[in-house]
């Protein structure tokens, strides 16, 4: 999965600043259409998320105050405890929440028949017709079962929508950077060794000893650290654990690829020359956060929305050279970077409707109501006149506000901006509203803004005006016909799910095995990892997916 996208509650906000706050003549906010008919009664509807913990969200903040004010409609939220998911014991007592975020066992709820048909609604869903437009067939969930069961949960940018954030993975601080002249970081080679340089030259930092390169393995962020990382440094883009021939759309397992091997050869060096944090593959998340924030840890691979915590903590003791630059490393010169692919909006899993819920109808009307301009602009401006005000009738964060959102990890979850975009219908990054502004408070300029001295400097010295200018451009790829792979609805009961699991399991036990091995075992412990997926007919399970996205590409078409 991507990362960038997926699936976290703690994305970071990027916020609009302007030379012009506090000036001109402030104006108010242009009225916009919502729903004509909106029952503003009070009404409590529960909701499961499966992204998110007891920090994310327990509807009290400011947003959540305007959004109840505004609709009559107060969420009560959970979320999974211990990074355990409910969902299975939900389908096991028949009972759900009003509303739903599976994530990945949405598939699951399915089956069970848990979730209503979103269908009958969709012809007077006005708000979630404008936006979802054209991809509208997108939320079906496959050529067995075309029907709508949820909304979400990314946002939706039309095809050819300007990509204004890589989704890199591989960092290294700015300070490595700095320290080295600024050399062009290109292959695995010479990221390690630029890692290996700094290391020797300085074994502590801030009191602590220097760590080179750390994963976070902890549950699914093995997925993210150590799984997504291989793919990108062979030039695949954000499919997940598949990767898709751009010619045939014919898909694989990625861990068979010879390449990718490769890349966990080098990883195997990292770890038998010291770069590695020992500790990578038992750390929990909450460790692994803190040793960034520590400010010791010279280079991760991970998505932003993983670390941004960090970020924000070190941008707040100032300590911006201790922050990460992302940069295109890959395997060797053949491969290119990915990461500024267009994907196109990939449907997937979204907030559902359950049959437990006593007033389906309302909860629809809150969903169409969150597909909103209005809605949109409430949950990612936050508040007019507390997070933004209108000057010369444009919205417009002050650079206190700006501030603010840089250096206090807390923000998003004590001021509710940003909170509650995902996992519900939302606007993507460069699509503007009727006025001609951005529905996301980022725009090029604002994130430029937002870049810390350290990032300034560093994309200064590299001739880039944005992280983005360092990437092989989107123009360079193909689209996608059926979105990110990873999105794809894998039949529950199907012998492809079973496969995958049985890989899974396999992949997150032998890959660290692999990596913590003498150099001189690696392959023995590699090609066993391999007879293991085959025994488990992982082949069959490429046909099997292959096969799915042909129907998927043949969904979409309608």
């Amino acid at each position: 999965m991507r990362k960038t996208k997926i699936f976290s509650i703690l994305l970071t906000v990027t916020l609009v600043t302007s030379l012009m706050a506090g000036c001109g003549s402030s104006k108010k906010s242009e009225p916009v259409a919502t729903t004509k008919t909106l029952d503003k009664s009070p009404i409590t509807l529960t909701f499961y998320s499966a992204d998110g913990n007891a920090k994310s969200s327990n509807f009290t903040d400011a947003v959540a105050k305007e959004i109840t004010k505004r609709t009559g409609v107060t969420l009560k939220i959970q979320y999974p405890v211990g990074g355990t998911s409910k969902v299975p014991l939900m389908i096991a007592g028949g009972e759900y929440p009003d509303l739903i975020y599976a994530k990945g066992d949405e598939s699951k709820i399915v089956s069970a028949k848990g979730l209503i048909s979103l269908d009958k609604y969709l012809g007077k869903a006005e708000n979630i017709k404008k936006l979802y437009g054209t991809y509208l067939p997108r939320l079906k969930d496959s050529v067995d079962d075309p029907t709508t069961y949820t909304v979400g949960s990314f946002g939706v940018s039309p095809i050819g929508t300007e990509i204004w954030t890589p989704g890199g993975l591989f960092q290294i601080q700015h300070a490595v950077l700095k320290d080295q002249g600024y050399p062009k970081l290109q292959t695995l080679k010479e990221y390690g060794d630029a890692i290996k340089t700094y290391m020797q030259k300085y074994p502590t930092i801030n009191g602590q000893k220097t760590i080179g390169l750390s994963l976070c393995a902890d549950d699914w962020r093995w997925l993210i650290t150590v799984g997504n990382p291989s793919g990108s440094a062979v030039g695949l883009p954000g499919d997940g654990q598949w990767a898709i021939d751009p010619d045939t759309n014919k898909a694989q397992y990625k861990f068979m690829l010879p390449e990718i091997k490769e890349y966990y050869r080098w990883l195997n060096g990292m770890n038998a020359s010291g770069v590695l944090d020992p500790e990578s593959f038992t750390q929990k998340f909450d460790q692994y956060k803190a040793k960034l924030t520590s400010g010791r840890v010279l280079a991760i691979s991970d998505a932003g929305w993983d670390y941004a915590d960090a970020t924000a903590s070190l941008n707040k003791i100032n300590q911006q050279e201790r922050t990460f630059a992302t940069l295109p490393v890959v395997l060797d010169a053949k491969y290119k970077d990915a990461s500024m692919k267009d994907l196109g909006w990939g449907g997937g899993t979204g907030v559902a409707i359950t049959t437990s819920c006593n007033n389906p109808d309302r909860a629809m009307q809150f969903l169409d109501w969150m597909a909103s301009d209005e809605a949109q602009i409430l949950t990612n401006w936050g508040i007019e006149g507390v997070n933004y005000t209108i000057v010369d009738g444009k919205r417009v964060i002050s650079a206190a506000e700006r501030q603010k959102s840089m250096n206090d990890p807390d923000y998003g979850t004590d001021t509710g901006v940003g909170l509650y975009t995902y996992p519900f219908p939302q606007r993507g990054q460069g699509v503007k509203d009727p006025t001609g502004q951005y529905y996301s408070t980022a725009t090029t300029q604002s994130i430029t803004d937002n870049y810390n001295s350290a990032m300034k400097e560093t994309l200064k010295a590299y001739g880039a005006t944005m992280e983005k200018d360092m990437y092989p451009k989107t123009s360079e790829f193909k689209t996608s016909p059926f979105g990110a792979a990873w999105m794809t609805t894998i039949p529950q009961d199907s012998d492809l799910t079973i496969i995958l699991k049985k890989a899974d399991d396999e992949s997150q036990k032998s890959i660290p095995k692999a990596i913590l091995a003498k150099p001189a075992d690696f392959d023995k412990v590699w090609d066993e990892y391999i007879a293991t997926l085959k025994k488990i007919e992982i082949e069959k399970a490429g046909t099997d997916f292959t096969k799915l996205l042909a129907d998927k590409s043949q969904l979409w078409s309608k």
